[in-house]
């Protein structure tokens, strides 16, 4: 598998997340075609070949949404999937339960946007441990291909989980890193943060569910908060105009300000049907993110920026 074919399908996953997503929401199914077969299938795992893939593996009664065949047909994984935007907490006992059941060490989840792999079965302990979690439509496609080799069959298929087994070479700078140097980050809770233009700008959010996200830009600090919220169901279609004032929107469903002037630097909120506007300062910035995160009763110190260290 060439790296580069995976980059691309994630690339377009991307896509079809912020052009479609509202769509996805309402099923499983829907999920399953347009998101979640396509990255089986580029990693190896053709779910139309029952030799290699069984959708809906039947044991003790129970559904199981797919099954990743190893040697001998004898299933080395399992991936139970939802409708995009769905929150995987709930159901990770359910998907522990199974993998046990079936008599495997590796599962996955997802809502094909976020994926979710985890050791759930050891022969010396029953401890769970988290292997991966990577929300696609919000890291860079090259990041996201190099942690999702953790599912590319002949890692999972050979029962050898190694999350930098790459199929091709490709050279390094073509990465991101995948979390923060501890060591040269300072954590700041947003209920501490004051914005220092160019001296502070952080470049790692931290929300309370323990996910992060890099930060490119000021803009970033609002946008990741609003996407975040959105994935959460704390931000809804219903609650998007107690962030407005009577001349400006900060995001909406259309780029446009209620005065009628056009947003200034419109950017599409990754798996939403929003728009924001990114003109902001550095002060303007962290605000934003502050009365979102306070209007969706999230607590500011739970929320921590990534500052790098001089």
């Amino acid at each position: 598998m060439p790296l580069d074919d995976l980059v691309g399908v994630i690339g377009v996953l991307r896509q079809r997340i912020a052009d479609h997503g509202p769509t996805l929401t309402v099923s499983e199914t829907r999920t399953r075609v347009a998101l979640i077969d396509p990255l089986l299938q580029v990693l190896g795992w053709d779910t139309a070949d029952p030799s290699i893939v069984v959708p809906e593996y039947d044991v003790n009664n129970r559904k199981i949404d797919y099954a990743l065949l190893g040697q001998n047909s004898i299933p080395a994984a399992i991936v139970e999937a939802k409708r995009l935007d769905s929150q995987l907490q709930p159901f990770l006992e359910q998907m522990i339960s199974n993998a046990r059941i079936v008599g495997v060490e590796i599962a996955g989840i997802t809502d094909g946007d976020q994926w979710e792999l985890y050791e759930v079965l050891r022969s010396d302990t029953s401890e769970v441990r988290q292997l991966l979690n990577l929300k696609i439509s919000s890291s860079s496609s090259h990041l996201s291909a190099l942690k999702l080799l953790l599912f590319w069959r002949p890692n999972l298929a050979s029962g050898q989980i190694e999350s930098s087994k790459m199929p091709v070479a490709a050279p390094p700078s073509m990465f991101d890193p995948v979390t923060p140097v501890s060591d040269s980050i300072d954590w700041v809770p947003l209920s501490k943060f004051v914005a220092l233009k160019a001296l502070n700008r952080p470049e790692f959010i931290r929300f309370p569910d323990g996910s992060e996200r890099r930060l490119k830009a000021w803009y970033d600090l609002a946008l990741q908060s609003i996407e975040w919220l959105w994935s959460k169901r704390l931000l809804t279609s219903d609650t998007i105009s107690k962030f407005s004032t009577s001349h400006r929107h900060l995001f909406h469903t259309d780029a446009v300000h209620p005065s009628g002037r056009p947003f200034f630097n419109p950017k599409q909120v990754a798996g939403t049907p929003l728009f924001f506007e990114a003109n902001l300062s550095s002060f303007e910035a962290t605000k934003r993110a502050k009365a979102l995160m306070f209007g969706c009763r999230q607590d500011l110190s739970r929320v921590h920026l990534g500052v790098q260290r001089k």
